[in-house]
């Protein structure tokens, strides 16, 4: 297989090794505009940490700054705030029970989505949120798209991905690490 197809599945294929299955949220309209939401100062120092990365090139299994997939890129910046996530994207289903509608994301959200096909509706891909705005989302991830390879931000409305949004998890408060 071509090392370029190969980069460009490999989200999905953790998921698709995946045996879970559970309820997958329901999608909300992407019309719905968003109320802008003020973000502490824990959450722009994380959106500022995760920026740093931008640039660092796509590594299947990759956990860090040499080089992320997307759940690795997830782990690293979540872990240096002192928060918890499973380590493969597959493995979200278990934050389910914490999704917020996409109208009510705030910065240091999780924003997941399927992988590239999108007839198998489980968590393939996924980004934390950097900002919200009415009508304007965008979120930062270690993406496989040899048009955005690597950690990019990314303009929710304005890309690919409303037709694979699952849900945005509220994640918890991030606290800084001494």
């Amino acid at each position: 297989m071509p090392l370029s197809l190969l980069l460009l599945i490999v989200c999905e294929t953790q998921v698709n090794a995946s045996t879970q299955h559970t309820n997958t949220p329901k999608t909300i309209n992407s019309n719905v505009t968003q109320q802008p939401h003020k973000e502490t100062i824990e959450q722009q120092q994380m959106i500022n940490y995760a920026r740093k990365h931008i640039g660092t090139r796509y590594i299947w299994g990759g956990t860090s700054p040499k080089g992320f997939d997307c759940s690795g890129f997830i782990k690293y910046i979540y872990n240096h705030f002192n928060i918890s996530i499973p380590r493969t994207t597959a493995a979200y289903t278990q934050l389910f029970k914490h999704s917020i509608p996409l109208k009510d994301a705030k910065v240091g959200d999780l924003i997941v989505f399927t992988g590239t096909n999108l007839k198998i509706r489980r968590p393939g891909h996924a980004g934390i949120i950097t900002e919200v705005k009415p009508g304007m989302v965008k979120f930062i991830h270690s993406s496989s798209s040899k048009k955005h390879f690597g950690v990019t931000e990314t303009s929710y409305y304005q890309s690919g991905y409303p037709k694979r949004y699952l849900t945005v998890i509220r994640m918890p408060n991030p606290t800084i690490k001494e």
